[in-house]
């Protein structure tokens, strides 16, 4: 007979401790972030994609002296585009007395020499045109026919 009482109190123990199972807190993580997220971003590699982008405008080091003579050029002022980028122009007065070596026609390359007046203007007094040498051009000895 006790086994009889005894066995509706293992039942009970039973069902109480799959309910307190049941009622525990939830391990849900539900939108965790991957630690990966947590580190820095490696900089060698962004560096290097950064390098290869061909968007990206590289520096281009232009001659301080040296010059292309700029479609805007006029009788009293000349356009100076600088030499070799030809992405910066400047508009300068002439001298009076201009002195000119070679050709100083629009889209030649040339050196010119500036001078600074009493008020702070820079006019140029003076253009050296540059001859530019072909580069693919071949200086081989040519052989004769006999």
């Amino acid at each position: 007979m006790r086994k009889l009482a005894f066995i509706p109190l293992l039942l009970i123990a039973a069902q109480a401790v799959t309910v307190s199972c049941r009622m525990a807190p939830s391990q849900d993580d539900g939108d965790t972030v991957a630690a990966k997220e947590f580190y820095p971003p490696d900089t060698a590699t962004l560096r290097k994609a950064a390098a290869n982008d061909s968007t990206v405008t590289k520096a281009v080091t232009d001659s301080a002296d040296i010059f292309v003579i700029g479609p805007a050029s006029t009788k009293h002022e000349v356009q100076l585009l600088s030499y070799p980028s030809r992405r910066d122009s400047t508009l300068y007065y002439k001298s009076r007395r201009i002195k000119v070596r070679g050709n100083a026609d629009v889209g030649h390359v040339v050196r010119a020499v500036f001078f600074t007046t009493e008020k702070g203007d820079t006019i140029v007094t003076r253009i050296t045109e540059l001859k530019q040498e072909a580069a693919n051009v071949s200086h081989a000895p040519q052989g004769h026919a006999h």
